[in-house]
C-alpha cells in the first residue's frame, strides 16, 4: 500500500499513525473507502489487528450487556485500561 492510495491521508499529505485510523473506524467516523483500507492494512499490522478485534469484542459485549444503548467511551476506555493493567506483557 502506498501513501497516495491512503484515505487516511491528511490535507498537509501527513500520514496518520495507526491508532489515529484505528480510533476514526471505532468512532464510526470512517467512510467506506477507509474501512476498507484500513482492513487491508490489519492485514499485515498484527497490532492494529489485535487492538481492533479487542475493542470491537468490548464494545459489542458493552452494548449486549447495557440494554442495547450506545457504550459511553469513557467506560470502554476505563475498562481497556484494566485488561492492559492485567495483561501480562
Amino acid at each position: 500500500m502506498t501513501n497516495r492510495n491512503n484515505p487516511f491521508l491528511l490535507a498537509n499529505g501527513k500520514k496518520p499513525t495507526c491508532m489515529e485510523m484505528l480510533q476514526l473506524i471505532l468512532d464510526g467516523e470512517a467512510n467506506h473507502e477507509q474501512h476498507e483500507y484500513f482492513r487491508s492494512h490489519m492485514d499485515q499490522c498484527m497490532p492494529c489487528f489485535k487492538t481492533y478485534s479487542l475493542d470491537m469484542t468490548i464494545k459489542e459485549l458493552l452494548k449486549e450487556k447495557c440494554c442495547k444503548d450506545t457504550v459511553p467511551a469513557e467506560l470502554i476506555e476505563q475498562i481497556k485500561l484494566q485488561i492492559s493493567q492485567n495483561t501480562p506483557s
